[in-house]
Order: C-alpha cells, then structure tokens, then sequence
C-alpha cells in the first residue's frame, strides 16, 4: 500500500478527532486572533486563541504553528485545568504530526489519553487511542496501530453497551478506524482481513449523512486491493462509485486521483483506450488544482501510453514533464525535509531547555522543600526544647512548692514538737520547783523541830538539812541544763555571739527568762532571794544594752 494512501486516511482521522477544524491562513482573522490574544487576561481565552492561531498557520508555517502551540500547552499547564491541557495536548499532537515528529505526536496523545482516563472521560479516551493508532500506522508500525485500533473497537462496544438507549447512527469515527484497520492488515500481508475492514467501513458510512468523501476513499482503497489481487468487476465497481461520489461532492483533487486509480487499473488489463481517457482527464484536474504530485503520476501514465502506441514526440514530451515534476517534487520534498529538520531541532532544543527549566525548577522545590523542612525540624526541635524546659521549670516549680510545703510541715512539726518540748519541760521545771518548795518546807520544819532538841540531834537535824540542800540545788540545776539543751540547742551559740563576756550565772538566768520564767520561780531553782535576782536581772540588762529601752529582758532572749 503506497504512502500517500496512509498519509490521506491519517490526515481525515485527525481531522475528525481534534478540537477543531483547520483552516488555511487568512491574515484577517489572524491579526484579529492576535489582537485577541494580546488583550486576553483569561488563562482560557488565551490557551483558545493560541490554539486557533496555531491552527492558521499549520499548514502554511508549520513553525509558527509548533510556537503557538507550545505556547498553548505552557499557558495550560501552568493553569492547572484539565479541560485547557486537554486542548492544549490534542492540538500539540495535531502540530507535531503535521512536522513529522510522530514520537512527539504520539506522546502528547497518550498524555492526552491517560489525562482523560484520569478525568474518567471514556469518549475522549477512545479519541486519544484512534490518533494514536493513526500514529503509529504514519510511523508502519502496522502490528502496533492494528492492536490499538482493535481495542478501540472493543472499548466502543463496552461504552455502547453501557448506554441506556443504543444510538440511532453508528459512530462517525467508525468508517475512519476501519479505513486504518484496512490499512494496517494490507501492509502486513492480510488482503482478505483488509477487504472485510473496508467493506465494514463503506457499510457504516452509507449509513452516516455526510460520510461521502470518507466512503468514496474506503471504496478507492477496496477497488485498488481488488485490482492487485485480479478481480476486475469488483474493482471497476468501487472505483467507478468512489469516482461519482468525489464528483458529486466537488472533491476536484479527490476525481484526479481517481481518475489516476482508473487510468493505473486499465493499463493493467491492457485497456489503453480507457486507460488513456482517464490520464487525460485526470491531468486537466489535476492542472486546476496544481497538485504537482498528480502532474508527475498523469505525465507518467501518458508517457507510457505514447510509448506504447510508439508515438515518440508525444512520449518524450510527457517523458520531460513528469522528469521536471520529479526534479519539482523533490525539490519541494528536499525543501520541507529541511525545513522540517531545523523546524524539529529548534522544537527539540526548547523542549530541552524546558526540561532543563523544568528540572531546575523541581530542584528549587526540592532545595525549597528541604530548607523548609530543616527549618520545621529546627523550629520543632526549639519547640520541643522549649516543651522540654517548661515541663522542667513547671517539675521544678512543683518540686520547690512540695518543698516549701514540706518545710512548713516540717517547720509546723518541730514547732509542735518544740512546743511539746517546751510544755514538757516546763512541766519538768514546775515539778522541780514544786519539789524543791517541798524540800523547803520540809527543811523549814526540821528547823522548827531542831528547836526543841538537843545538841547532837540539832547537828543530826542540820547534817540532813545540808545534805537536801545541797542536793536540791545540783539536781535541779543538771535537771535544768540538761532539758533546756534538749529544746535550745543553739541558745548559748547565739547568746556568746551576741555577748560573749557572760558569766555562767548570767548565762543560766538567761535561759530561766528564755523559758519566761518569774523571779520567784528562778529564785526557787536556784535558791537565791527574789531581791538579788531583780539585782542580777539590772546587771544582765546594762551587759546587754538594753539599758534605757522599751524592750523587755524577756522578748529579747526570746528572739535570740
């Protein structure tokens, strides 16, 4: 199956499952999409404008076609919206198979696909799987593009079936994935696979309103395959049909082509008359549009008629014009091979700049990323710490309040404890004193009784009275001293601080006034007469300057 067959059911096949219709350049509409597009503030609107501009120029400057399409697909992948990358994505795909960069073509559709299964958007899937089997049927990968095409047959009867009403009409994209399918089993050697395709496709399309064009090309290329494999009725009947409907429809270029089918088939039966007939006509069609490729086929064609009617003027003329059609063509072809080179190297270079944009830009988030992360640690970190020191002051606190709380119990025990001290050897004291006042009663009445006794029984009498009081005094004394250590023990430190130059009789009367002793108490410890311990107190008073002030003995050796 010749290149062009597959370039012409390719280029319908986009056609119908782009965004929107193609349009030759027109510098009207042109200036006024790009005044549009200058004064649009709406990411939609300019994706849209972009697109159409690069619908304009797609087939007359391919370049500024890829700019504005790639414009396009920037503008929507930032947007972040589905519907304007969908677009963006078709029309990317349309453009890069219009310059032959089929690997490109192929991967904006199958992004464009998989953004649809994404969305959940099973007809515009089956959109995306038709332009990529049309893809790779450009780039022969015929095994390729048929088992894509046939999983779209299938994905069309799954979503068919999933509908509550079946549909009146086949689907319009149907002739046109049959064409392919024909396509795909012809040039892998399946012509009979390829017959059943096409007639499938011709069926539907004789069903569709305005399916001529594509029916006249699904019977062209049934009556071509007929020719090849020798069956001459079916092939004239396609090829007649296919003829009547381009002519019908005014398909001018589309009746030169099959005016070259009918000249082709008849040479090959040896039919020259009809043979020449249909080159002749053909050649004038094909002179009005100023197709260049059909030219060279008619010039051809007719070269090898006078050729054979040994015409050699006329064969020789036709010989010079397909050879200066050739030298045109591949002048021409030579031309966009280039221009398609530099077109694909310059796409190439700003696709890898935008990659290496585009990597840089993920190595800032990723270093932003970072750097945020390692701030949050820190931050966290601090928090943490800061966490960690409250929670010990907040220990701390709770620690020094139980302590606090401890030493006022502690205090409020020993207080209690001193108290009971106090109040127990006060008692102690008071027991003394009661006995020692016993003792002298006792003494008194000894003395009283001695009076009326003899000499040696008054010696007896006073040896005894002696000895009691003797001991008396030391008793009560260690008593004393002994007890109110047990409860001051710092007194006599603080008291030698504060005056060291204290007798021991003035130490012990301090201590009596500690305990807030009377002066007949102390007189009855000690055995001294009130009057001399009101001497001793004055004397205690000047040691201890308190001479001349309110402040009483007693509330001062309390606060010592």
């Amino acid at each position: 199956m010749c290149r062009d067959l597959i370039k012409i059911s390719l280029l319908i096949s986009f056609l119908i499952a782009t965004t929107g219709s193609l349009h030759s350049q027109n510098l009207q509409r042109l200036d006024s999409l790009i005044y549009r597009l200058e004064m649009a503030k709406d990411d939609s609107v300019r994706v849209i404008t972009l697109i159409e501009i690069s619908e304009q120029y797609s087939f007359d400057d391919l370049s500024m076609g890829l700019r504005y399409a790639e414009r396009a697909l920037e503008i929507a992948r930032l947007s972040k919206r589905s519907d304007l990358l969908s677009l963006a994505l078709s029309n990317m795909g349309f453009v890069c198979f219009q310059y032959g960069l089929l690997e490109l073509a192929a991967r904006h559709y199958y992004e464009f696909r998989d953004l649809q299964k994404q969305l959940g958007d099973q007809e515009r899937v089956l959109a995306g799987m038709v332009n990529i089997g049309s893809v790779k049927l450009m780039m022969q990968k015929f095994e390729e593009s048929r088992d894509d095409l046939l999983e779209v047959l299938r994905l069309i009867e799954e979503i068919d079936a999933a509908k509550p009403e079946p549909d009146t009409l086949p689907r319009a994209e149907l002739p046109i994935i049959f064409n392919n399918l024909g396509v795909a089993y012809e040039n892998l050697g399946y012509p009979e696979d390829a017959i059943e395709y096409y007639r499938r496709g011709a069926t539907i399309a004789r069903r569709i309103p305005g399916q001529e064009l594509m029916l006249a090309r699904l019977l062209n290329n049934l009556g071509k395959l007929y020719g090849e494999l020798g069956r001459p009725d079916e092939a004239i009947r396609d090829l007649t049909e296919a003829l009547e409907l381009r002519r019908k429809a005014g398909d001018t270029h589309g009746q030169a082509s099959s005016y070259r089918n009918l000249s082709h088939f008849y040479f090959s039966l040896n039919d020259y008359a009809q043979a020449f007939d249909y080159a002749y006509k053909g050649l004038a069609l094909a002179e009005r549009v100023g197709s260049i490729q059909l030219l060279s086929n008619f010039s051809g064609l007719l070269f090898s008629y006078f050729d054979n009617k040994n015409q050699a003027d006329s064969a020789l003329k036709f010989l010079k014009k397909e050879k200066e059609y050739v030298n045109q063509l591949n002048s021409e072809e030579a031309h966009r091979e280039i221009t398609r080179l530099e077109v694909t190297s310059q796409f190439q270079e700003r696709e890898l700049l935008r990659q290496m944009e585009q990597r840089r830009k993920e190595q800032r988030y990723v270093y932003t990323g970072a750097l945020i992360l390692l701030v949050a640690t820190i931050l966290g970190l601090l928090y943490f710490l800061a966490q960690s020191r409250a929670r010990r002051l907040r220990l701390a606190n709770v620690n020094i309040q139980l302590e606090f709380d401890k030493n006022i119990l502690e205090k409020a025990s020993i207080e209690k404890e001193l108290e009971l001290k106090n109040k127990e050897f006060t008692t102690n004291v008071m027991y003394q004193i009661n006995k020692n006042e016993l003792i002298q009663d006792i003494i008194k009445k000894l003395l009283r009784l001695s009076l009326k006794l003899n000499t040696d029984q008054k010696e007896y009498i006073q040896d005894i009275i002696r000895d009691m009081e003797k001991a008396m005094d030391e008793k009560v004394w260690e008593e004393f001293e002994l007890r109110f250590h047990n409860v001051h023990n710092e007194f006599y430190e603080k008291l030698n601080a504060l005056c060291p130059g204290l007798s021991i009789n003035e130490k012990r009367l301090c201590s009596f006034l500690r305990l807030n002793m009377t002066t007949k108490e102390i007189s009855s410890i000690t055995g001294q007469s009130p009057k001399s311990i009101e001497t001793a107190r004055t004397r205690l008073r000047k040691k201890l300057n308190l001479t001349n002030t309110e402040t009483s003995l007693t509330d001062f050796l309390e606060a010592v």
